[in-house]
């Protein structure tokens, strides 16, 4: 790793990603939003997920620092979203969104350990994508209150978990 690194555009985008989200976080209260205002908000975050891996591929600026750093950002503004909507949610889907987070960060930190790569695979980005919609859905449910976004986000909340599973499964394959 090379401190350079920290400048190149797509960790500049990560480490902005996660200041940025610790500042709102810590400086509001998701109940000063208006529902729709919050949901534009959790897309914003859940878009910005992305965002850093594309530039870096498109612009051929993948680094060890990068890789490193854009999941153990990903996981920390995660959490901290969800601590942050608690009022939004029943506890049970909360902690097993934490449970989750926890186990893949104990996943990452042997995957860091013993030198290996995972490759993020459409079922990790469908299912981060189901999430992250699951998430905006629920903050909505305060307003619609349906058994449908209650069932989809608990279908959605299970395939996250799949997907966890998948990466396990994949990573003592190899």
């Amino acid at each position: 790793m090379k401190f350079k690194d920290l400048f190149l555009i797509p960790n500049l985008i990560t480490i902005s990603r996660l200041l940025i989200t610790i500042y709102i976080f810590t400086s509001t209260s998701a109940d000063e939003f208006i529902n729709t205002n919050l949901v534009l908000l959790i897309a914003l975050i859940g878009i910005s997920d992305s965002v850093d891996g594309i530039v870096a591929r498109k612009l051929n600026q993948v680094s060890k620092l990068g890789i490193i750093l854009d999941p153990i950002t990903d996981r920390i503004v995660f959490v901290l979203l969800v601590l942050w909507l608690t009022s939004f949610f029943e506890p049970i889907f909360l902690i097993m969104l934490i449970i989750r987070e926890l186990l893949v960060s104990l996943g990452g930190l042997y995957v860091l350990k013993a030198e290996k790569t995972v490759k993020v695979t459409n079922n990790g980005k469908l299912g981060t994508t189901l999430i992250f919609i699951s998430i905006c859905l629920g903050v909505l449910n305060n307003d619609i209150n349906t058994v449908f976004i209650d069932f989809f986000m608990y279908i959605s909340l299970i395939f996250y978990y799949f997907v966890a599973l998948e990466y396990l499964y994949n990573l003592n394959k190899k």
